[in-house]
This record gives C-alpha cells, sequence and structure tokens, in this order.
C-alpha cells in the first residue's frame, strides 16, 4: 500500500499492546495446533489431553471448564476422543452418577509427541524475549516473540497454506486411532 495515502490520524497495530498480546496469542496457539494436528488431532483434543496430563481423571464438567469450553462442546469432543482411544471412561470414586475420563497409553503418547514440540517452540520463544534488548518496550518485545514463532504467520503465505492444509480434517479421523 501506498503510504502516502495512509490517513495522519493512523498509527501501526504493533504500537498497542493488546494487538501485540492477540499477535503473540495467536502465534502460540497455531504453533500448538500445527504440531497437534500433524498427528491428526485437533486443537480442543490437544487442549483436553493437556488437562488430563495432569494425571487426574476428570469429570465432563470439569473438563470443560479447564479447557473453556461448554459442557456440550467438552462432551462432543471427549467422544471423538474416546472413539480414539486417546482418553477412557472411569467411575468416580464417591459419585455413582459421574464419569471421569483420563488419559489411556495412547493418550499419553500422543501427549508426549505434542509437548516434546512445544518444549522446544517455548524455549525458542524464551531464548526471544531473553535476547531482547533494554531500552525495549513491552509491545517490541513481544512482537520480537511471536516473530520468533512464526508470529500467526504474518506474512508467510507457505506457513499459511501448510497450516491451511493441516486444518482440513482427515476422513478417517486421527492419525492415532485405536485399530
Amino acid at each position: 500500500m501506498d503510504e502516502s495515502a495512509r490517513d495522519p490520524r493512523g498509527a501501526p497495530a504493533t504500537d498497542r499492546l493488546n494487538y501485540t498480546t492477540y499477535r503473540l496469542a495467536r502465534a502460540l496457539n497455531r504453533a500448538a495446533e500445527n504440531t497437534a494436528l500433524s498427528l491428526g488431532i485437533t486443537m480442543p483434543q490437544f487442549l483436553i489431553l493437556q488437562v488430563l496430563g495432569e494425571g487426574l481423571p476428570l469429570s465432563n464438567a470439569q473438563v470443560a471448564r479447564r479447557t473453556f469450553v461448554s459442557s456440550q462442546a467438552a462432551h462432543v469432543v471427549s467422544e471423538e476422543m474416546l472413539r480414539a482411544g486417546l482418553i477412557e471412561k472411569t467411575e468416580h470414586p464417591t459419585n455413582r452418577r459421574v464419569r471421569l475420563v483420563r488419559l489411556t497409553d495412547a493418550g499419553w503418547d500422543a501427549l508426549s509427541i505434542c509437548t516434546r514440540d512445544l518444549v522446544e517452540r517455548e524455549a525458542r520463544l524464551s531464548d526471544a524475549i531473553e535476547s531482547a534488548g533494554e531500552g525495549q518496550t513491552l509491545s517490541e518485545v513481544l512482537t520480537r516473540a511471536a516473530e520468533a514463532l512464526a508470529g500467526g504467520y504474518f506474512g508467510d503465505a507457505d506457513a499459511e497454506a501448510e497450516a491451511v492444509a493441516l486444518r482440513r480434517r482427515p476422513a478417517h479421523g486421527n492419525r492415532l486411532s485405536a485399530s
């Protein structure tokens, strides 16, 4: 775009902390999503894997609260994960009306693979933040962090195309489905 056409009242969105933090959050979420999708796992499924990866069986209501979705949405995703063999149902120790879910061995394996990749990305993020020079604004530091994670593909058409291709759901479920 021709900079001479810019309205003098305009200011770069990247000067605003809320925009930059959203960009960083987007970059983090896309990195996690790409990792999960490479295994045929959706982001909602990955969030459930992470929460159940704390090692405690949870009720559907607890899963919903911990993954920031409705109980109905948590139920739908949990049913997909049950069919894929990533989680299993178990009895509640004191309330026979409540069913709990926990990771299966396949769920633990999927979480391990995803976490390994995520830890690597988080290390890159930490390095980018720690190497930020003194005197930089928080917005500049967060921009550097977002760029270290491919920044939500801002300007990287190839990375965006690859991510879009991953988001297309596989015809036969995830790549870690139970046989």
